[in-house]
């Protein structure tokens, strides 16, 4: 068997051991049977005596030193027993008295748990407390931080959207310089074609391809209708002081050039029709 075993079973019959009873009290047996032996022995001496029928105290007599002398032979006996039983009655007062102190400490334990735990309990409901109000301070910064993101996004907004109106008219005005110089160089050009001259008629043209490309760069395109097209209300305009045109006319020519801003038509060709 391993030293392992023989550990856990001595600890297992340890733990069944019963608790040690208190010491015996020892009570000295001799004297009483020295008076023990003298009863008898009287009871003999008398009983020697009687040489005839026995007389009544003779019977008396022996009976009571043999009566006494059992006395004495049980006595120590009954005195040990007396005393054991009273060394167990004050040991098992002791013990009731070991275990009511142990109660006295486990109640003051409960009782210092107690104070522990209601002060932990304190403790937390201020922690809660404290959390709650935090919690409702975040909530109230985060809502005026909505408020104020809210209110900013709307001045914002407000803001661009004049930015971007202005940035509109800005544009309708530059665009409105620009296509009035275009129609201008247009004229120019036209009039320098039916001039006949034709170095005039050539440097206006490059003049007027010139200001064209300018005016791609920042997203203004001029183009003319082709000639000899069927006439088409969606596409083509006329002037205003001429009359809608009968069905099958045709484009004769391109008066004013249409304009497309940044790929919107912003105008259409104007044209003479016959």
């Amino acid at each position: 068997m391993s030293k392992g075993s023989e550990t856990k079973t001595s600890k297992a019959r340890q733990a069944r051991a019963p608790k040690a009873l208190p010491l015996v009290v020892a009570v000295p047996k001799w004297p009483f049977l020295l008076a023990d032996i003298i009863f008898i022995g009287l009871g003999y001496w008398i009983s020697t005596l009687i040489t005839g029928s026995a007389e009544q105290w003779h019977i008396i007599s022996i009976l009571v030193c043999a009566g006494l002398g059992a006395a004495f032979a049980v006595a120590p006996f009954y005195f040990e027993y007396r005393a054991e039983a009273k060394a167990i009655e004050i040991a098992q007062l002791t013990t009731v008295a070991k275990e009511v102190n142990k109660m006295e400490s486990v109640a003051a334990q409960i009782a210092e748990a107690t104070e522990r735990w209601n002060t932990v309990q304190e403790s937390s409901g201020q922690t809660a407390q404290l959390a709650e109000e935090i919690a409702n301070g975040i909530a109230a910064t985060v809502k005026e931080h909505h408020e104020f993101m809210a209110k900013a996004g709307d001045d914002e907004h407000a803001t661009l959207k004049l930015e971007v109106e202005k940035l509109r008219r800005a544009e309708q005005d530059w665009a409105a310089t620009l296509v009035g110089q275009l129609d201008l160089v247009y004229r120019l050009e036209r009039s320098a074609d039916a001039s006949g001259k034709e170095p005039f008629m050539q440097t206006m043209a490059t003049f007027q391809s010139q200001c064209r490309d300018l005016a791609k760069r920042v997203g203004l395109v001029a183009f003319e209708a082709e000639p000899d097209a069927a006439f088409d209300a969606e596409q083509h305009g006329l002037l205003d002081n001429e009359t809608k045109p009968t069905e099958g006319a045709k484009v004769t020519e391109t008066r004013l050039p249409g304009i497309r801003l940044q790929g919107r038509l912003i105008r259409k060709p104007l044209v003479s029709v016959a």
